[in-house]
């Protein structure tokens, strides 16, 4: 092992180039895998090199017996080694090979705790997910509490399994417990930028297709009504949260709608997705003022499974402003990068909303007395307006009198005047007039009394004519009427046929048959006669 003199200042630089450090010795030193590249650390290799340092690996089974030998020396075979030779050669062919500790990816596959004690699986995998190494590793009591503090003080998490990261680790090989890698070292900046690089390769490619900023470009509302909450069920954050909106809600100032969806593990993906989903449908049917995406506190590894490209293409591309509040302060995942708005906490979120609620109310409350103040000053203007054009409409109208009366006076002594002649002409061409009128209906009178005489003559001598005229006619009537009496027509030869007991005539021969006797009545007298109501009358 090459160690190396770097200065604190010169540390990323060395260990750019490959140099690796050493926690036991607390030196920086030189991989075997890059003892032909010495050159590289010129800079901070020391003026006197052990011999130790720069002793190249020797063969693996150099110390092992070879078949060959048996094979001549048939005695040696049958004697043969004990199993703790033969390992105890393996482990020192192991410490010849690994002098020092090396570096090396892998990714925790499980962890567990005993007695203080860190005991680990270390895995490999493809890209296909084939696992291509698999081992045991360690992290002694005595190391165990100061790198897992450093780990959760630089990455926010703590070392468990599913995270890939850079071990110092040393080969160790015991004859009773077999082989086992012992960690003396975890870079924590390995963990967090693998974490850099994939946001990093998720945020090119939003950007490559154009929507890294779409979901900024949206404007949030200057008031909330109703907002659709993406949180994971039971989190102490979304309690935070309620605490709050329900208030809100209970005043009918703002309704929230909640979808629960996981935010770690392997259902982060299809529940969000769903999630998502069921908001757009809603969306459609009644619309969100915004949309918010809440997780409480937590450690930032456990953030790791949020920072895919689905999900934060599926934020790019909402219809709706989103408001993230995940994790804390220096927790940031790539959808708080590509979300209209992010907060630190979820009651930091609800904050904002119940702050621009009460804004928006206060605003109107003042844009109210506002507009009141304004009214009553406008009332009051209005009335002092009323009250002085109320004063000068008396104060004109009195004026207008006066002026009209003084102009009325001559007009009135004029028609008085005017009239007055007009009534006596009047009265001297009603006189003429009646006058006229009195000899004309005199002379008419006259002349009507004249025509009336003449017609009254005309209507006597007239009257004479007619009734001269009519005295005639009735006394040709009454000539006739006696010369067609009962005797005239008597003495002509005809009889009168009577009932003998009533004296009434009788005028048909049926109702002389029912008679029995008759009276016969004849110019000079009368006969009776007796009916035969068999044969008729004898």
């Amino acid at each position: 092992m090459i160690f190396l003199d770097v200065p604190f200042k010169e540390k990323d630089q060395a260990k750019q180039l490959g140099a690796r450090w050493d926690a036991r010795c607390k030196r920086w030193y030189v991989p075997s895998g890059l003892s032909e590249n010495i050159a590289l650390f010129n800079q901070w290799l020391p003026d006197t090199i052990s011999e130790q340092s720069v002793t190249s690996q020797t063969n693996l089974m150099s110390s092992f017996p070879s078949s060959h030998h048996n094979e001549h020396n048939p005695s040696h075979e049958a004697k043969g080694i004990t199993l703790s030779v033969l390992l105890q050669k393996v482990q020192g062919v192991l410490r010849q090979g690994f002098p020092g500790a090396t570096w090396v990816v892998a990714e925790i596959a499980n962890l567990n705790k005993r007695r203080g004690h860190v005991y680990l699986e270390l895995t490999e995998s493809n890209e296909q997910g084939q696992t291509l190494a698999h081992c045991r590793a360690m992290i002694w009591q005595r190391q165990a509490v100061t790198l897992l503090q450093r780990f959760e003080k630089d990455t926010g998490s703590v070392l468990a399994a599913g995270q890939k990261v850079l071990l110092l680790m040393e080969v160790s090989f015991h004859e009773q417990y077999g082989f086992s890698m012992v960690v003396q070292d975890i870079d924590s900046s390995y963990t967090l930028g693998d974490i850099e690089k994939n946001l990093s390769t998720i945020r090119k490619q939003l950007i490559l297709e154009k929507c890294y900023d779409k979901n900024k470009q949206l404007t949030l509302p200057s008031d909330y009504f109703r907002v659709a909450v993406i949180a994971p069920p039971d989190a102490a954050g979304l309690g935070d949260f309620r605490a709050d909106a329900n208030q809100l809600q209970a005043l009918n100032l703002c309704e929230f709608k909640y979808f629960y969806s996981a935010f770690q593990g392997d259902a982060v993906q299809q529940e969000m997705l769903a999630a998502f989903q069921a908001v757009s449908a809603l969306h459609h049917s009644k619309p969100f003022d915004v949309l918010v995406i809440i997780r409480g506190g937590g450690a930032k590894l456990d953030l790791n499974m949020l920072n895919t490209y689905s999900l934060a293409h599926l934020v790019c591309e909402a219809k709706l402003p989103v408001i993230t509040g995940i994790g804390h302060e220096r927790d940031t995942t790539i959808l708080d990068e590509v979300a209209n708005q992010r907060f630190d906490t979820p009651s930091k979120v609800i904050g904002h909303i119940r702050h621009e609620i009460f804004q928006q109310a206060q605003a109107a409350l003042t844009h109210w007395k506002q507009i009141k103040h304004s009214s009553l000053l406008s009332l009051k203007q209005l009335e002092q307006n009323l009250a002085q054009l109320n004063q000068t409409i008396t104060y004109k109208s009195q004026q207008l009198v006066t002026r009209y009366k003084h102009e009325l006076e001559p007009l009135q002594q004029h028609i008085k005047r005017f009239g007055g002649e007009v009534v006596s002409s009047n009265k001297r061409a009603l006189n003429e007039t009646e006058n006229r009128i009195a000899t004309q209906l005199h002379h008419k009178i006259a002349l009507k009394k004249l025509e009336l005489e003449q017609l009254n003559l005309k209507s006597k001598e007239g009257t004479k004519r007619v009734l001269q005229q009519n005295r005639q006619q009735i006394n040709q009537w009454m000539a006739l009427i006696l010369s067609s009496g009962p005797k005239t027509q008597l003495s002509r030869g005809f009889s009168i046929a009577k009932k003998a007991d009533s004296q009434k005539p009788i005028t048909s021969a049926k109702e002389a048959l029912k008679a029995q006797r008759l009276q016969l009545e004849f110019i000079d007298g009368a006969v009776y006669v007796k009916v035969d109501t068999q044969k008729g009358l004898l």
